[in-house]
């Protein structure tokens, strides 16, 4: 199993159209996002316009979760889902998709080489969790608190990034209440 830690303060912030990005983790580490020859990524943003339209990712799954504020979710001639904290939506991301509301939201994004998967975990201090792990590459992202995966401290911001993982369950322990996002990644 190799595992690489991010701390917080590795990632930085760039500007889009409405607001912030900020990229966590992308396959193959060369791979560039403007050229959308990655397999996977996974960013944070911020929307700051009241209203917005999504970028078209033709070819790419997204997985949109908010972790501040709430945001209304229009995919035109589809459906559309108001989220709050900790909601999720996964979509096509060729759709023609607008949204009413700022937030700071998570993003996975994968092409047709990858399944991912996306959880939140809200957990008091001095509280365990176990979770069930099926693929060899997990994304652990600390949105609030601190969590302990064996003996490493994750702190709010930081990642941890597992690949070639040999288990079929992952534990982590709060030890500042806050919430974790664990994202499972198949590539194929």
């Amino acid at each position: 199993m190799k595992q690489t830690y991010f701390p917080a303060q590795h990632f930085q912030a760039k500007a889009w159209a409405n607001g912030t990005t900020t990229e966590l983790v992308k396959y193959p580490l060369e791979s560039d996002f403007l050229k959308r020859d990655f397999i996977f990524r996974i960013s944070t943003a911020t929307v700051e316009a009241e209203e917005s339209t999504f970028s078209d990712f033709s070819g790419l799954t997204r997985i949109l979760m908010i972790l501040e504020g709430s945001l209304t979710l229009i995919h035109e001639g589809r459906y559309q889902k108001h989220l709050v904290p900790y909601d999720q939506d996964t979509f096509d991301g060729g759709w023609s998709t607008r949204s009413i509301g700022k937030v700071r939201d998570f993003n996975v994004m994968f092409n047709e080489q990858a399944r991912g998967e996306l959880q939140a975990f809200q957990l008091q201090s001095n509280t365990s969790e176990r979770v069930s792990v099926a693929q060899k590459r997990i994304i652990l992202f600390v949105h609030t608190g601190r969590f302990l995966v064996g003996e490493l401290l994750l702190e709010t911001g930081s990642v941890l990034y597992i690949e070639e993982n040999e288990y079929s369950s992952l534990s982590f322990t709060c030890v500042e209440t806050g919430a974790i996002l664990c994202i499972q990644i198949k590539v194929f």
